[in-house]
């Protein structure tokens, strides 16, 4: 990691900002660089923390900060929210970090159809202001999680059978390019990237605000299912089963599900989390889920809330500064590989059962086959999943824990379990190689796994927007198209 020198790359800053740069030793600086999902972020310390308030300094600070990242003398980090758990993802190692909370505002056009947001807004601060018009978008499931990285990672909704991912409802992005000029792209104006915005990251460019379409908020029915019992292989068991007739069926474009089982703190459950969103209470296609045995009642909170209750209510099940460690593969439905991935599952958690806080979600979520045609209906995205290899599960791992004594066992232990659940995959016929961006680890090939197709068009996009390559070679986090060679 180049370090930034001081004197030319500070005083570049200072002017832009006024001279309001944090600093390490700072208290403000020590706030901010604290304030990441997870510890792994939070333990990357930047030179410094630059908090543009409005897209001139954007602008401004890469115009000011191009000489020394092609020189290589500097490279930035661009934080959203910072939700993502990997450590360099929006923030870097004695660089600088652009963050980009300070641009916000949620704008609803003249006759309500669209919204733009700004980058630095979270998904409750969205859902809560269209309520008041009587709309939403087909945002975040979880509410305390930033707008940005989200959509430019493609983004599931409990919407999402109706609309596609979440970046095919984006109609329109607002971009600082590397040369510092800011562009609009959507279908009509600068259409190559405005596709591969949706699921393409920052290799192209600083997204400073979007446009989404909106529609009529409704009454949603749902919430989470809990399930425990004495044998938690056959409750588990019943679930898939039931999950892979829920998507072989392609149900009801209303209805969303995920699926999971998790340890917490030494008890293991199964989890189902549901939604009808036209508000409709235990709808046929969920009947399977909320007639299965072993309910834990108590636990349970189905019930009838406005869209930003249910996000909300997912927000209070993750915290930040924990260390995380999140990754996914992608595969077709079947009952006998799922069983094998939980059998698996189980016999790794002895090797870390023990580490202190561990929490360990083994999770599937649906990207149905009318989810897949109604992504491809919005105009494509940088994914580019034909509709015909629908339906799939991208399969979530994601374990938590509290020491950093226990990371070099927890990564090699979890790095040697997906490479087993890939392996099975495989062999059965059943890997896809897509990866969903939003729950993959820095160590995942994301972007090639969006196909050969679209990796070439994402490079021609990068090629034609950012001829030198500034965002690959100055802005090294999250998911990197090939560095261009000399």
């Amino acid at each position: 990691m180049s370090n930034p020198s001081k004197t030319p790359v500070l005083d570049a800053l200072t002017k832009v900002l006024q001279g309001s740069v944090l600093q390490r030793g700072s208290e403000e600086y020590e706030t901010e660089n604290g304030s990441y999902f997870s510890a792994f972020e939070n333990e990357v310390k930047p030179s410094y923390i630059v908090k543009p308030s409005n897209v001139d300094q954007v602008q401004s600070l890469i115009q000011s900060l191009r000489p020394y990242l092609l020189s290589g003398d500097c490279q930035v980090a661009i934080r959203g929210s910072g939700h993502t758990p990997f450590a360099g993802s929006a923030n870097i190692q004695d660089g600088v970090t652009i963050d980009m909370r300070g641009l916000r505002g949620i704008h609803l056009s003249q006759d309500e159809s669209v919204v733009e947001i700004g980058v630095g807004e979270t998904w409750t601060a969205v859902y809560g202001e269209l309520e008041k018009h009587g709309l939403t978008v087909a945002g975040a499931r979880t509410g305390r999680i930033g707008v940005a990285g989200f959509v430019l990672g493609g983004g599931l909704s409990m919407f999402s059978a109706r609309t596609g991912f979440s970046c095919d409802s984006v109609i329109e992005f607002e971009v600082v390019l590397a040369s510092g000029e800011l562009v609009r792209a959507n279908a009509e104006e600068n259409s190559d990237l405005w596709i591969s915005l949706k699921g393409g990251l920052n290799n192209f460019g600083i997204v400073t605000s979007f446009k989404m379409n909106t529609f009529k908020s409704a009454d949603i029915w749902g919430g989470v299912t809990i399930y425990m019992s004495d044998n938690m292989a056959e409750t588990f068991s019943q679930l898939i089963h039931n999950a892979c007739d829920f998507v072989h069926g392609d149900p009801d474009q209303n209805v969303h599900a995920m699926f999971s089982i998790g340890t917490f703190f030494g008890h293991q459950a199964v989890t189902c989390v549901m939604y009808d969103t036209q508000g409709k209470e235990n709808p046929p296609s969920l009947q399977r889920f909320t007639g299965m045995e072993n309910q834990v009642k108590e636990a349970s909170t189905m019930r009838t809330s406005t869209h930003r209750g249910f996000v909300d209510e997912l927000s209070k099940y993750s915290d930040d500064g924990k260390r995380q460690y999140w990754t996914s593969i992608t595969i077709r439905p079947d009952v006998h590989l799922m069983e094998a991935f939980h059998k698996k599952w189980q016999e790794m958690l002895p090797k870390i059962q023990d580490a202190q806080g561990l929490t360990f979600t083994l999770g599937f979520h649906p990207l149905s086959k009318s989810l897949l045609e109604n992504s491809e209906k919005a105009g494509g995205n940088a994914m580019a999943i034909p509709a015909s290899d629908g339906p799939l599960f991208v399969v979530l791992i994601n374990p938590r824990w509290d020491l950093s004594e226990d990371d070099k066992r927890m990564f090699a232990t979890v790095e040697d379990f997906v490479a087993g659940l890939k392996q099975l995959a495989n062999e059965k016929g059943l890997l896809h190689r897509y990866i969903f961006t939003n729950y993959a680890h820095q160590t995942d090939d994301t972007i090639a796994g969006y196909g050969e197709e679209s990796l070439l068009k994402l490079k021609e996009t990068s090629e034609k927007y950012d001829p030198e390559g500034v965002f690959q070679k100055g802005v090294p986090g999250g998911f990197k198209l090939p560095v261009k060679e000399a």
